[in-house]
């Protein structure tokens, strides 16, 4: 026997919705997807997360039609080591952010020099705006050859 949609089960359907992602990117280390085979999509806070570390990555006039997006930051790591070059970064960091990343209000960033190991710490803290929740992306800026 089939079975016939009611009223009732019209208005569940209606409130039960799947939610969508605000924001997606696609993954830069480019690993299959292993269920269909493509490239693996990032969603909401990674894909911003990706997008915060991409902008530090990326050097001044390194993007065709776009020579203002990114920082000096690559640059600054073959000056010589001090405070003022951390704080150098990290003014370079905060700038970058504030400028091109209008989906996050940037609560701090944090430079560790270590010298020793030849990288440099560097911990961001910002809140995402659309969910107002806060996240943090760490990672190394080493010297390369």
């Amino acid at each position: 026997m089939a079975r016939t949609q009611t009223r009732s089960d019209e208005s569940l359907t209606s409130r039960i919705r799947a939610r969508q992602s605000l924001y997606s990117d696609f993954d830069l280390s480019f690993i299959a997807n292993p269920n269909n085979g493509d490239i693996t999509i990032k969603k909401d806070i990674d894909a911003i997360k990706q997008s915060v570390k991409n902008l530090v990555f990326t050097d001044l006039h390194e993007r065709p039609f776009q020579p203002n997006l990114g920082s000096r930051v690559r640059g600054l790591l073959f000056e010589l080591t001090d405070v003022w070059t951390a704080l150098d970064i990290q003014d370079e960091i905060t700038m970058t952010i504030e400028n091109h990343e209008p989906r996050v209000e940037l609560i701090d960033v944090e430079v560790t020099d270590e010298s020793d190991k030849n990288r440099v710490r560097v911990v961001i803290i910002f809140n995402i705006i659309s969910i107002g929740q806060q996240e943090q992306v760490d990672f190394y800026l080493e010297r390369i050859k």
